[in-house]
């Protein structure tokens, strides 16, 4: 299989976003690091403060499970858990 990408879009609770923010910047510090990564952006709704897409690349679904690994991606899920209203994720490839 070639090339995969994600799209996760969570959306964190209100009170919880301002300390969610450096666990996000070191996830995506450490993703963008990893020799499998092709690309790691956050991006944030423009309409809701509290709803982040992250949209990555990844070069082999081994890489992805390496990424599922880390000490930083392992941090975010903790981090995360029980403070998102929402959490999806969707697995890509492309077509053209």
């Amino acid at each position: 299989m070639s090339e995969i990408r994600i799209v996760a879009e969570l959306e964190v609770l209100p009170q919880h976003r301002e300390a969610l923010m450096p666990v996000l910047q070191a996830l995506v510090d450490g993703s963008r690091g990893e020799a499998g990564n092709i690309s790691y952006e956050l991006t944030e709704d423009l309409s809701n403060v509290c709803r982040f897409f992250v949209i990555e690349a990844w070069a082999s679904q081994q890489a992805i499970d390496e990424h599922n690994v880390t000490p930083h991606f392992t941090a975010f899920v903790a981090f995360t858990e029980g403070k998102l209203k929402h959490l999806a994720i969707t697995l890509l490839k492309k077509v053209f």
